[in-house]
């Protein structure tokens, strides 16, 4: 499995916040897979919160200052680095390893903030079995999604492959324009599934309702045409996209799409700091992203 090298629009300072679980080996395949660049570097930081050192026992007796241990933070920091260097391999020698103390989001956000991150790797918490919302993302990535305007991507499944099939969705607003353009700097190569979908209006009151839908779709092709033609896309980009309109909840349509047709990446827009996409088409992201079986890059909106 290896990503494209010859991207010119690809992230080139990718950080990757992992919290060492065996799930987070997911995000680390991935993190090492976009950072084969030449031109790219990979910081990998993990972020321990403070230790209770009187919790680490080393036997009642006074033991000679030649024989005692390193501190619990050093410990942790050497054990920590072993682990990393054993499962990093040959990519060791060119990603820079950072463990920190504190609190995690804090952390992430000044270590991206300081090193000019273009891009944030990190994974989920875990699954829940026969759940609504399967996935968990647990309490840091969540405070990261308002915290960071790096856009994030969040890793569910193995890199066995580049990301083939990427769904880009829209509500038409600039936010969402922002993550198109991202998506298309990203991945040039790959065809983008620009994907719509919003509550079926006055769907009770139709006499015909495929036919209802059908005039849905029309309206939102439309709408979709114009949101188009009033943002900056090149013309080889534009060729890649490929219009996905359907009626509905826009978690369960975006859900349902990834499971029946296989997309590896979904691409969302969010609104600044602050709530996450509070509203995106009478959903949040969060909802979003707690039922995707696949990864999510989420992408702020422009600075103003």
């Amino acid at each position: 499995m290896k990503e494209s090298t010859d991207n010119p629009g690809a992230p080139r300072r990718i950080l990757l916040a992992t919290d060492l679980s065996a799930r987070g080996d997911r995000a680390l395949e991935r993190a090492i897979s976009l950072s084969r660049r030449p031109d790219a570097s990979l910081t990998i930081l993990h972020v321990f919160e403070e230790l209770d050192e009187s919790t680490l026992t080393y036997g009642a007796r006074p033991v000679p200052s030649w024989h005692r241990p390193p501190d619990a933070t050093t410990l942790m920091k050497q054990r920590i680095l072993q682990g990393l260097r054993s499962d990093l391999g040959d990519a060791v020698e060119k990603a820079n390893i950072l463990i920190e103390e504190g609190n995690p989001a804090e952390v992430i956000e000044r270590i991206a903030t300081s090193g000019q991150a273009d891009l944030v790797i990190t994974g989920i918490a875990h699954e829940r079995l026969f759940a609504s919302r399967s996935v968990v993302l647990g309490r840091t990535v969540e405070q990261l999604l308002r915290r960071l305007h790096v856009p994030i991507l969040i890793v569910r499944n193995r890199a066995r492959d580049d990301y083939q099939h990427i769904v880009v969705t829209t509500d038409f607003s600039p936010t969402s324009a922002h993550a198109l353009q991202m998506a298309a700097r990203f991945f040039p190569d790959q065809p983008l599934y620009l994907l719509h979908a919003s509550e079926l209006p006055y769907s009770t009151l139709a006499d015909d309702s495929k036919l209802h839908a059908d005039r849905y779709r029309e309206i939102r092709a439309e709408e979709l045409r114009a949101f188009l033609e009033s943002i900056y896309l090149p013309e080889e980009d534009r060729k890649r996209l490929v219009s996905v309109i359907e009626p509905g909840s826009p978690p369960q349509i975006i859900r349902e799409y990834v499971q029946l047709r296989g997309a590896d990446l979904v691409v969302l827009g969010t609104h600044g700091r602050g709530a996450v996409m509070e509203a995106f088409l009478g959903s949040t992201a969060k909802n979003i992203l707690s039922s995707l079986p696949c990864d999510a890059l989420v992408v702020h909106g422009p600075r103003k």
